[in-house]
């Protein structure tokens, strides 16, 4: 955990020494209908995002980020158990092409379990597919999940994202 957390502040203080121009930093909310081992205890989550973005190499960005996934639970047989939730830490790769309003990205880290039972937490995956709407706004669709020591807890759904910085010509997320 501590070593995540030093890789973070290292690559997110990193980042500011970049110029504005070059960086993108998003936010975003999403939700979506869970898939998987969740199901029978919950059938929809949602979450937010944040991510800083800074050029690697032409069509492609990375950077640190962080996630916040909530899963809604249902009450079955007069019980209703805690929400499931998680802050994934992590980092962001994006490619993307010249021209084109797509593109697909990658959140990848280790999701620390904030629930009210102590959930330990797990590999976290978000793999998506967007499409730019403008230099501000783009949409996307994407997996979630979760993976615990045993079950799986994911959804998928869509998401809306706004670039803080207000973007560029080629690529806004």
């Amino acid at each position: 955990m501590r070593k995540i957390l030093i890789i973070f502040l290292f690559l997110f203080s990193m980042n500011f020494t970049l110029t504005a121009q070059e960086n993108e930093f998003n936010v975003g909310i999403n939700g979506g209908i869970t898939i998987g081992n969740i199901e029978g205890v919950s059938n929809m989550a949602f979450g937010f995002d944040a991510n800083y973005l800074f050029d690697v190499f032409e069509g492609v960005k990375f950077g640190p980020s962080v996630n916040f996934v909530y899963f809604v639970t249902q009450e079955e047989n007069g019980f209703k158990p805690d929400a499931f939730v998680y802050l994934p830490i992590g980092g962001t790769v994006k490619f993307h092409s010249d021209g084109d309003d797509f593109y697909v990205a990658l959140d990848a880290g280790y999701a620390i379990g904030i629930s009210p039972e102590g959930d330990n937490g797990g590999i976290f995956v978000k793999p998506m597919v967007g499409y730019n709407i403008n230099q501000n706004f783009n949409v996307n669709l994407f997996y979630s999940g979760v993976k615990k020591s045993a079950p799986t807890y994911g959804y998928v759904g869509l998401g809306l994202v706004f670039n803080i910085f207000g973007g560029n010509s080629y690529y806004s997320l």
